[in-house]
């Protein structure tokens, strides 16, 4: 069984609700510029308000991904996009540095109730072949909606001279989103069987891996300690984001004040990070069929994460800088796959999944709020901006030695997840 026109369009929908506030997040460098001047603020209050934005996911992912994965995923979302709405229109009021933070940390709570909700979603409207492939759309749909905000904002900011605007429209959009969810989901029951991921046919437990016996009985926590190939699939991404975040953060103020680039045409550089996974994104499956050694599956992205960013910071023109961009957003081609790992431990459970999801989304975390936290403190303390997102360049080569230790296979047959 295929999934439907409206589980397709509830799961897309989802990915943009995401996207929205990843531009709030990750986006904000593009904005500093105008933010910085408007409201003065040091660098390393610039590296607090990025940093806010994912602290209290690191706190709370994983304990909602648990008290909240029995609840209907469908509803657990509308629940958040109400809440979104006003928490982006304030961002856009803010008259100051703590009401900026505190309108983004108040964002990030409510979506850190929504984000583990993503792999029960699946389970709920996707056909389990079809998880992947979702996924990769997914991430395509979204990286044509970044590239477009990421190219066109700073420009729209230029000539209208506000860059609360921008906020403003985010919040109009997620109020939109909020209306259409209402209807879609508007009493839905499950499509797919939502009780395990892995068939009848699957015995024994593979490395890491817990027997499929216990795993029905035990609580949704013991999935932390049960699947420990989570942990370093989860520092893989902590250093992933960590570029990524610190890159977007520092880059921009780094190239018009030392390169002389100007942030407009910078804007243009950045959307290179997303340009090429428009189709690129559309691999993720691919990706996850044809590289079967799932270490090596895991190495690539982490060893060219680590190259690319140094050379996007060292880089001296504008077109060694875009072809570092684009390689930096090249590595998060394979992050569908490897979203889609979990689904591949034997005897695990959908909500365990989720719990596991939580727990990767908070490693990402920390790599979104530490990297610009860490490079922001740095560049307080020595006066360049360089020198601290250097150091945190250097850092993300963590992920090789990480992504080196996880196995070949997770022990037991592939779960096919391709459509």
């Amino acid at each position: 069984m295929a999934t439907s026109v409206r589980g397709w369009t509830v799961l897309l929908l989802n990915r943009l609700h995401y996207s929205t506030v990843v531009l709030s997040s990750f986006g904000f460098g593009l904005f500093l510029p105008f933010i910085q001047e408007d409201l003065g603020l040091s660098y390393l209050q610039i590296g607090a308000l990025q940093a806010v934005s994912w602290g209290a996911s690191v706190a709370l992912l994983v304990p909602f991904s648990v008290l909240f994965a029995r609840f209907n995923p469908n509803r657990r979302v509308l629940v958040g996009l109400a809440l979104l709405t006003p928490f982006l229109f304030t961002q856009g009021v803010a008259l100051g540095f703590w009401t900026l933070m505190v309108s983004r940390f108040l964002m990030v709570l409510t979506q850190a109730g929504m984000t583990p909700a993503r792999p029960l979603l699946l389970r709920w409207w996707a056909a389990p072949r079809q998880y992947a492939t979702v996924t990769s759309v997914g991430l395509s749909l979204h990286s044509t909606f970044m590239a477009a905000a990421l190219t066109f904002s700073p420009l729209i900011i230029v000539l209208l001279d506000s860059w609360r605007l921008a906020y403003f429209l985010q919040a109009a959009l997620m109020g939109l989103h909020l209306l259409v969810w209402t209807v879609l989901t508007r009493g839905a029951e499950p499509v797919f069987d939502e009780s395990r991921t892995t068939g009848p046919d699957d015995s024994g437990a593979g490395e890491g891996d817990a027997p499929a016996e216990d795993s029905a009985s035990s609580p949704l926590i013991r999935a932390l300690v049960a699947y420990p190939h989570a942990w370093l699939l989860g520092l893989v991404m902590l250093c992933l984001s960590a570029s990524w975040t610190t890159v977007l953060t520092f880059l921009p103020t780094i190239l018009e004040e030392q390169r002389g680039i100007a942030i407009s045409a910078g804007s243009m550089l950045f959307g290179f990070m997303y340009y090429v996974l428009i189709p690129g994104g559309l691999l993720g499956s691919r990706i996850f069929q044809h590289i079967t050694d799932r270490r090596l599956m895991v190495l690539l992205p982490a060893a060219m994460n680590t190259l690319f960013t140094v050379i996007a910071l060292l880089a001296g023109n504008q077109l060694l800088v875009a072809v570092a961009l684009t390689g930096v957003g090249l590595v998060w081609v394979f992050v569908p796959a490897m979203e889609i790992l979990p689904f591949e431990f034997r005897g695990i459970r959908a909500r365990e999944v989720s719990v596991l999801a939580g727990l990767v989304q908070t490693f990402s975390a920390i790599g979104f709020g530490g990297g610009p936290l860490l490079a922001g403190a740095l560049a307080q303390a020595s006066g360049s901006p360089v020198t601290g997102v250097l150091v945190v360049g250097g850092l993300t080569g963590l992920a090789i030695l990480a992504a080196a230790m996880l196995p070949r296979s997770f022990g037991g047959s592939r779960y096919d997840v391709i459509g």
